[in-house]
């Protein structure tokens, strides 16, 4: 007895995998040569054509200078206070916390109270079918 054509598995060929590799490779190159288009439009009418160079200690401080302050800026904000409060900061020197339960039973969870008979709310889900 044969299974149904649709029912079996689709054998692979090196071919076929092949192409899935060129249009998978292919597709993000198309879309980046697509989408450059507009790049190679005409300056607009009335746009004065000439560039004006660009400071390169201007970029510099654009790309650097600023995001290097922000960070500077948010780990002082972050450090400043614990370190203001006394508290250590250096990695690894936090303390151990215990495993903590919230809303659960106080006592521990191995004395949980178990259903003592049918009618009983004690133990679980209390699903019936």
């Amino acid at each position: 007895m044969t299974a149904h054509p649709e029912l079996r598995p689709a054998r692979r060929t090196s071919r076929g995998t092949a192409r899935r590799v060129a249009v998978l490779a292919a597709a993000p190159a198309l879309t980046v040569l697509l989408a450059a288009g507009p790049a190679h439009a005409d300056v607009p009418l009335g746009w004065d054509p000439a560039q004006e160079s660009v400071d390169p200690l201007h970029v510099l401080w654009l790309l650097v200078g600023i995001p290097l302050g922000l960070i500077l800026l948010i780990a002082a904000a972050v450090y400043l206070p614990a370190i203001a409060r006394g508290k250590d900061v250096r990695p690894g020197s936090a303390h151990a916390v215990e495993a903590e339960w919230f809303g659960g039973p106080r006592r521990a969870p191995e004395e949980l109270a178990a259903p003592d008979n049918e009618e009983s709310q004690a133990g679980g889900a209390s699903g019936r079918w």
